[in-house]
């Protein structure tokens, strides 16, 4: 069923997908332009995080034409299942090691990106074997949902906590950015359980407004900030 829908709406998905895609790169640049100015194993983690993300939508918004081609789609399919989840986790864990000792978060966050490796070598090899050979995404799709749901829900917690977003009421909207992020994910957990078309586009709507919620008040405070300096001088 859900295979039907995404055949039937491929223009739709695509550029729900391409523009999401768009904005989380927009995020990862963002916080690229922080690094180089003030190089730190978090803002780099924040970076890769974005950066997953969005390498998910864009892969997928690429190969969504062949959702009249079970075993390509299937495949596709789950290869931006697992670069996206992997993401969403990646991000809670750079959340989760921010208070600690700048070489202690360093040598964990190389570690989290040495960990890549093995999953880059699993698809390689799903990609060079037998498609039959891979279950269906639609078998495993509710679970890659949870998982987002649960990283998506510590960063909730963790951002909702943070004193310089208290302080700073612009950067209020990242935790409310992440919330609608969340209800996204939630949305597409239930496509999951009864798949509809709207609940389908619901989804990424969700997901387009929540990056350029976060996108929107990153890019605010900085411009704020300029404006200070310039009239300090």
């Amino acid at each position: 069923m859900e295979e039907i829908i995404f055949e039937q709406n491929i223009q739709w998905i695509f550029f729900l997908y391409l523009l999401s895609g768009i904005i989380g790169a927009g995020i990862s640049a963002y916080f690229f332009k922080i690094y180089k100015l003030f190089s730190s194993s978090y803002i780099f983690g924040l970076i890769i995080g974005f950066a997953l993300i969005s390498f998910g939508d864009f892969f997928f918004s690429s190969t969504v034409a062949s959702a009249n081609q079970n075993e390509s789609f299937n495949l596709f399919h789950w290869l931006q299942l697992s670069i996206t989840s992997y993401g969403y986790a990646f991000l809670s864990l750079v959340y989760y090691f921010h208070d600690l000792h700048i070489q202690k978060l360093s040598i964990i966050m190389k570690s989290v990106l040495l960990s890549i490796i093995p999953i880059i070598c699993i698809m390689v090899f799903v990609t060079i074997t037998e498609n039959d050979a891979v279950p269906s995404f639609t078998q495993y799709n509710e679970y890659f949902r949870i998982v987002n749901m649960v990283s998506i829900g510590y960063i909730v917690f963790r951002t909702l906590s943070n004193t310089d977003i208290k302080n700073r009421k612009i950067l209020f909207l990242i935790p409310l950015g992440f919330i609608t992020l969340f209800s996204s994910q939630f949305v597409r957990f239930l496509f999951t359980i009864e798949p509809e078309t709207l609940t389908l586009l619901f989804s990424g709507i969700l997901k387009i407004i929540a990056l350029t919620i976060i996108l929107f008040a990153l890019t605010r405070d900085s411009k704020k900030k300029e404006n200070k300096e310039l009239r300090d001088g």
